[in-house]
């Protein structure tokens, strides 16, 4: 008796599969991942979390968060200095009694605004502005009136700490576009965030990468690249961040806007 010839599977792939989404993990191997964790703001699936300074178990995205604005003379009688706060002119501040008293004025304008950690003055010349966990900060001074004016010299730091990468999770909603879903919905402030801080996951490249790339992790938004906490392959003139190999690294590349696998080995 003759049977039929059998069809079947002849040829595998010992490849994993491309993920569907970033955030979705990579392989089973051995992963380690922090869950719940807090949201103090909005964090897309996907993208590299910072840990909230002062608080244990909370994250949120990376940001441009801290500024030194220095003088380059004292204030003196007749100055007025307005500064410009994250894009708003705030009321003009009228030089009293002393230049450090002046100084200090400022400060406690800025330190009063909404999204404000802090603002101290150094007394002599330096104002020093730090916002609050999760947000931005831009400032500019400008000084006008009296018998001289000093400029105003910005120096921009930040304090981010690489916690990992939030992933994504198949019972969280997703968000609906014209064409059905547009991917899963980001985490929202108080959210539980599951977090990977060890194993391989699928990441949104910024621009091409290969397996022997540097990791940068985007902290200043730009036109092209609007959403921070991205992931690629250089700095992007300073816009990003670089990770050291010890505790992030490539091991498959990808284009542009495609996804790569990046393995974190976290401490």
């Amino acid at each position: 008796m003759s049977f039929p010839p059998v069809s079947g599977q002849t040829s595998y792939n010992y490849l994993m599969n491309v993920a569907a989404s970033a955030g979705q993990i990579y392989d089973i191997g051995f992963n380690n991942v922090l869950s719940p964790v807090s949201a103090v703001e909005n964090i897309p699936v996907g993208l590299g979390t910072a840990k909230v300074i002062g608080a244990d178990m909370q994250v949120r995205l990376p940001h441009q968060d801290i500024v030194a604005v220095q003088a380059s003379t004292s204030l003196v009688s007749g100055n007025s200095t307005i500064v410009t706060l994250n894009g708003i002119a705030l009321s003009p501040v009228v030089y009293a009694t002393s230049n450090a008293a002046t100084l200090t004025a400022i400060a406690a304008l800025i330190a009063a605004q909404p999204f404000i950690a802090s603002a101290v003055s150094n007394g002599t010349d330096t104002i020093t502005i730090t916002a609050q966990q999760g947000f931005p900060v831009s400032a500019t001074f400008a000084t006008t009136g009296g018998a001289g004016q000093p400029t105003w010299t910005d120096t921009y730091s930040n304090d981010n700490v690489f916690y990992g990468v939030a992933l994504y999770i198949q019972n969280k909603q997703n968000l609906l576009g014209p064409q059905g879903s547009a991917g899963a919905s980001p985490y929202y402030p108080g959210d539980p965030v599951p977090v990977m801080t060890r194993g391989r996951v699928w990441v949104t490249v910024e621009n091409t990468v290969t397996s022997d790339s540097p990791v940068y992790w985007r902290y200043i938004p730009t036109l092209s690249n609007p959403q921070v906490g991205g992931f690629r392959s250089d700095s992007d003139g300073g816009n990003a961040l670089l990770i050291p190999s010890t505790q992030v690294r490539w091991i498959i590349g990808a284009t542009a806007g495609n996804l790569a696998v990046l393995d974190i080995n976290q401490p």
